[in-house]
């Protein structure tokens, strides 16, 4: 389902994340004691995307670990039959860790190998779209939120969250100290890669203020 071919950038990356794959939730958790955080209750209030009748179909790219779908788990527990949950990843090793994961738990996801920038499902499809931790890296942004947007239906949202101080934390000596220890945290939204045909465009920063979020509909 991968196509067209990753560039040499990105494939550079893919084999970083395939490498700490099995130890990349406890590295994540690092940012809890470093950032002042809980991530597990941050991802939760992706929660509020979510339609709160009927089916829901939602989509996580670049899923990683599954961590925002073990999230929604702790939120909806007693509603998970009626969410649809699919998930998309360049890299095999996040992709057996998140399919272990949700075995381990009775969490049904349907699981996919494929690029961002070619996302191998029909337009209008999902409810929701989630992207968190991946896209600073990604070689050709635009691309990939043009995809996120192609695939949510109409009304659907796209939510897309990533290291990523805010302007107030950037200044104070604390946020210099973040930026010094992982540049990525220097990154700002990148507003001018959002589609035209995006709608009803929000950004904040979540995490204590070390993330920003970008929140948009079809």
């Amino acid at each position: 389902m991968l196509y067209p071919d990753l560039s040499k950038e990105d494939k550079e990356w893919i084999a970083e994340y395939d490498e700490m794959a099995e130890g990349y939730d406890q590295a994540v958790k690092q940012y809890d004691d470093w950032l002042g955080i809980n991530m597990l209750e941050e991802r939760q209030r992706f929660s509020q995307f979510v339609p709160i009748e009927d089916t829901s179909r939602i989509m996580d790219v670049s899923i990683g670990t599954a961590a925002n779908f073990v999230a929604l788990k702790e939120t909806f527990d007693d509603q998970m039959r009626r969410l649809d949950l699919h998930g998309l990843d360049v890299s095999w090793g996040m992709l057996r860790v998140s399919q272990r994961k949700a075995m381990n738990i009775g969490l049904t996801i349907n699981l996919t190998h494929g690029s961002v920038f070619n996302i191998p499902y029909h337009d209008n499809l999902f409810d929701v779209v989630l992207h968190t931790g991946g896209i600073n890296t990604f070689s050709d942004i635009a691309k990939a939120l043009n995809e996120m947007l192609r695939i949510a239906r109409k009304g659907g949202f796209v939510v897309v969250v990533d290291e990523g101080i805010s302007p107030t934390l950037r200044e104070t000596e604390r946020g210099k100290q973040i930026i010094k220890a992982n540049s990525l945290f220097a990154a700002k939204p990148p507003l001018e890669h959002i589609p035209d045909k995006a709608k009803d465009i929000e950004v904040s920063y979540v995490m204590n203020d070390a993330f920003y979020q970008i929140v948009f509909r079809k």
